[in-house]
């Protein structure tokens, strides 16, 4: 149940994305989070008012996030007062859609809220001679993640940790 004492999630001020979704300025990370990840988000949700979560596929942790976030919305958390952000890996860029239903069924979620691109950097095989790109090019991929959105498997997508110079 969720206690009537905790920080309300509206204190939270918000973003306004350019596709009109809301991302809550304050969230939890879950990067290095080892030991029992799902009861710091549980806490983080059920007790501080937090409502942004945020993790990806190489913390290894989203199924843990995922059990969480469930007894959260079973405490009566509604889902549309989450915002959940994972992210693809650059392992995945051969397969983005199979890589985001991996995380959703993990997370167990229909979607997430924002779904972002991690370390954006080619696949290079070191080994070829001349050190050959194994990996689509960026533009194929941010089409992939496109796609996500028309599929309905996440609200809004981006780029994580990209440097622009």
């Amino acid at each position: 149940m969720v206690d009537d004492s905790t920080i309300k999630p509206e204190a939270c001020p918000r973003f306004t994305l350019n596709n009109g979704t809301n991302i809550p300025v304050i969230g939890l990370g879950t990067f290095l989070m080892r030991d029992n990840p799902k009861e710091m988000v549980k806490k983080a949700i059920l007790e501080y008012g937090y409502r942004h979560i945020d993790t990806a596929m190489i913390y290894g942790n989203e199924s843990e996030i995922g059990e969480a976030l469930a007894e959260c919305m079973e405490a009566g958390v509604p889902r549309s007062e989450l915002y959940i952000v994972t992210k693809l890996w650059h392992t995945d860029y051969h397969n983005v859609e199979a890589a985001c239903r991996e995380s959703l069924r993990k997370l167990k979620l229909d979607y997430v809220d924002l779904y972002l691109v991690h370390w954006i950097r080619p696949v290079i095989d070191w080994n070829d001679p001349n050190w050959k790109i194994t990996s689509p090019p960026h533009h194929v991929i941010w089409s992939r993640m496109e796609a996500l959105v028309d599929a309905g498997l996440t609200k809004s997508i981006g780029l994580s940790n990209c440097v622009m110079p």
